[in-house]
């Protein structure tokens, strides 16, 4: 069984890109920029203006989700998904945590009354208009209480990041801006994961859903019982990958994005470096970067460098990849970004060194 090209088959070239969130169950989107392409190179011909399109109306919602990390998610989908995500995260926020930020329980109670007061009605502000809102009440900022308040209201369920405004960050009551919830409770919950995930990201073995959702594996077993029956199981090196009977291996090369899900998104990473030399992908502290895929393994690692009019796409490919093969996916980057494309090919990254020469850039 080939792991890697069979979880690039799912890869496919859906329409929207509210169809590749909820196909995908969660996208992983920290880094803006490059979560853009993430949806778009899983669409047919869709532009970075209509994943942003979908943002600006509501269809999808970028806020902090599974693993305490932002992802995209459709918008019906973040009540549901708060109820099995966000306690977790708000219990890991121990008296330390809320003294190093300088925090209380009542100021965090006047920071939401101060800001629901704002956003009622359609509001929607930036996070700086936010940060002097704070100030105004007398919530300074100097210990990033801006953060620790945006992100322990999101897991509240009380605001959600709203519609880009250019480059800035807005926020809007969760209530307002995507008032049509799906309910779904207790184990529901789980299965539905269960369900998305092993749809999308198979073969996968009941590991890599826990680690996916950030939950313990007895806890994910008890959504992946129900979907087991719908899927297939092959056993490779003494373990379990589970994946859709009907699943496709995948071929060609690919510029994945950082944080991309096809890498991101499993436990036990290892099926991606079997043709070629391993090479560091993320770095100690976490930070992921833009990876060459050929077939499903890695090749190489790629950024983008933004100019006025054009891009620039430099690319590292490892010994015995041939950059050309990427000739169509340019294009289809090129497209996406509407700008034109220059490739430049430079030293592959040493193969196995604790660094690289460079880290993926918006």
């Amino acid at each position: 069984m080939d792991i890697a090209a069979l979880r690039l088959g799912n890869v496919g070239q859906l329409d929207s890109a509210e169809d590749v969130v909820r196909s995908l169950g969660a996208v992983q989107g920290q880094d803006y920029g490059q979560s853009l392409w993430a949806i778009g190179l899983r669409t047919a011909s869709g532009r970075i203006a209509d994943v942003e399109k979908a943002l600006q109306d509501g269809s999808i919602v970028r806020t902090w989700l599974l693993r305490g990390t932002v992802h995209y998610v459709p918008a019906e989908d973040v009540r549901w998904m708060l109820g099995l995500f966000s306690a977790r995260y708000l219990a890991r926020q121990t008296p330390k945590v809320w003294q190093y930020h300088n925090m209380t329980p009542e100021l965090m109670s006047l920071a939401r009354k101060t800001f629901v007061d704002a956003l009622t009605g359609g509001g929607c502000l930036t996070r700086r208009e936010m940060i002097d809102l704070m100030a105004d009440v007398g919530i300074p900022d100097d210990r990033q209480q801006s953060y620790f308040t945006f992100l322990n209201l999101a897991q509240e369920g009380v605001v959600v990041p709203g519609p880009p405004r250019g480059k800035e960050q807005t926020f809007v009551l969760l209530d307002e801006w995507a008032p049509h919830q799906r309910t779904l409770e207790g184990d529901d919950v789980l299965a539905e994961l269960a369900t998305r995930y092993f749809g999308s990201h198979g073969p996968a073995t009941l590991a890599d859903f826990a680690n996916w959702c950030g939950i313990g594996v007895r806890e994910a077993a008890r959504g992946f019982e129900a979907v087991k029956p719908s899927l297939v199981c092959e056993r490779f090196d003494g373990k379990e990958y589970w994946l859709p009977p009907d699943l496709t291996p995948g071929s060609g090369a690919y510029l994945l994005p950082a944080y991309d899900e096809l890498v991101i998104g499993y436990k036990d990473r290892g099926a991606f470096f079997t043709r070629y030399d391993e090479i560091p992908i993320s770095t100690y502290n976490g930070m992921f970067y833009a990876t060459i895929i050929e077939d499903g393994q890695i090749a190489g690692l790629w950024r983008r460098v933004l100019k006025k009019t054009s891009v620039d796409v430099e690319l590292q490919p490892l010994p015995g990849f041939d950059a050309g093969r990427l000739a169509g996916h340019v294009a289809r980057f090129s497209a996406f970004l509407g700008l034109p494309v220059r490739v430049v090919v430079k030293d592959p990254p040493a193969a196995g060194s604790s660094k690289v020469s460079w880290r993926s850039r918006t």
